[in-house]
């Protein structure tokens, strides 16, 4: 399948199959795939797509858009907006059959107010607040705000959950502070549960799940960790698991500079010897940070360039003086390997004082992402 090779990420579903099978096996309950904000930038229709074929039947996104757009694949089972939707698409909450995170209380009465006006009835599961203080009833308020939802028209209360704050953290405060979310969580559930039955009581995230597993979380929520990637580039969770996705592009164009010459704006780089600079079409419009600006690199015929001048909107250099047979159309590596280098998402986080969701999830939609399969290219997802 041809596609624009200036640059591409590389999706390999193998990789994805070998981390499911790995955190399916590490938990006694059912998994929940998170795959908003794109599938954490791997192509969600894809990646859902293929998670259900491999057994997974509960998905969880961000807003409405991102699950209407699984619906729009063929995804055919339960989804979960974690986050926010306004009250006006109560109907296509209902017609597309989502689950709809109520923030609130009072989010839920004006959900229901709106399903009753639209003469349909929208599932949703109350987020808990136990002490990320983000979004949901504080635990206290938790049963009254329930029994208070249960009573109301076009809505149905369907599960609870919460969030864990600080379970990435081998800190003895954190793993403290997550131990008692956890307990506050639970005994909210079965608070609940002696006024009306809860089908989901659900808490673990991708770092929860492993660290703090708890049987009685109806779902373990994983996410970043099915891509390969830690919830934190400190943890060691002892598992073996492999980066899902490749960022690679060609060499546009191949020169000879002299000494004392500067490279890019701003002049942040000046050549000390004869160097051969070689341009990746590729830059931060592309999701690949301009923070890695003379000091970060590439792996070219299986060796590190560094990246020499500012990363551009579309374009950086690097230094290829010593590596042999550069020329136009040579394949860089910019996440992968090649040979016996290795570059990650969270090295390049390491290098720009971020974490690894931020550098997968900011690959742009102008990057083809194309997939494959036991070694041969399956699709091609081409945004615009």
């Amino acid at each position: 399948m041809s596609y624009l090779k200036r640059a591409w990420a590389q999706i390999h579903l193998d990789r994805l199959g070998h981390n499911l099978e790995i955190l399916s096996n590490s938990v006694d309950t059912q998994v929940c795939c998170v795959v908003k904000a794109n599938a954490y930038g791997h192509d969600d229709g894809t990646i859902a797509g293929y998670l259900e074929r491999h057994g997974i039947s509960f998905f969880a996104v961000s807003n409405i858009r991102e699950a209407i757009t699984l619906r729009e694949h063929g995804v055919s089972g339960e989804i979960l907006i974690l986050g926010h939707t306004p009250c006006e698409h109560a109907r296509e909450l209902s017609d597309y059959d989502i689950i709809q995170t109520a923030v609130s209380r009072d989010y839920a009465r004006k959900l229901s107010d709106e399903a009753v006006r639209c003469k349909v009835t929208v599932k949703i599961h109350l987020a808990v607040d136990t002490g990320m203080g983000r979004i949901g009833e504080p635990a206290d308020k938790a049963l009254e705000a329930a029994i208070d939802i249960a009573g109301m028209k076009g809505v149905e209360l369907d599960g609870i959950f919460t969030h864990f704050a600080a379970a990435d953290s081998y800190d003895d405060d954190d793993i403290l502070y997550t131990r008692l979310q956890k307990d506050l969580f639970f005994k909210t559930a079965d608070e609940i549960r002696e006024h009306m039955p809860l089908r989901h009581a659900h808490c673990l995230n991708s770092a929860g799940s492993i660290l703090h597993f708890d049987k009685r979380s109806t779902l373990a929520r994983f996410g970043i960790l099915l891509y390969g990637l830690t919830p934190d580039r400190s943890l060691d969770l002892g598992l073996d698991l492999v980066p899902v996705m490749d960022l690679k592009a060609a060499v546009s164009y191949v020169k000879t500079v002299p000494a004392g010459k500067s490279i890019s704006y701003g002049r942040t780089y000046t050549t000390s010897r004869e160097t051969v600079i070689a341009t990746v079409p590729i830059g931060y419009a592309d999701g690949y940070p301009r923070s890695l600006s003379n000091k970060g690199y590439v792996i070219i015929n299986g060796r590190r360039a560094p990246i020499v001048g500012r990363v551009c909107m579309d374009q950086l250099m690097c230094d290829v003086t010593d590596i042999p047979d550069v020329c136009e159309g040579t394949t860089v590596t910019l996440i992968g390997s090649d040979g016996n280098e290795r570059i990650t998402a969270d090295d390049i986080a390491a290098l720009t004082d971020t974490i690894g969701y931020e550098i997968v999830c900011g690959i742009s939609k102008r990057i083809p992402r194309v997939i494959t399969q036991n070694g041969k290219i399956t699709a091609v997802r081409e945004y615009y």
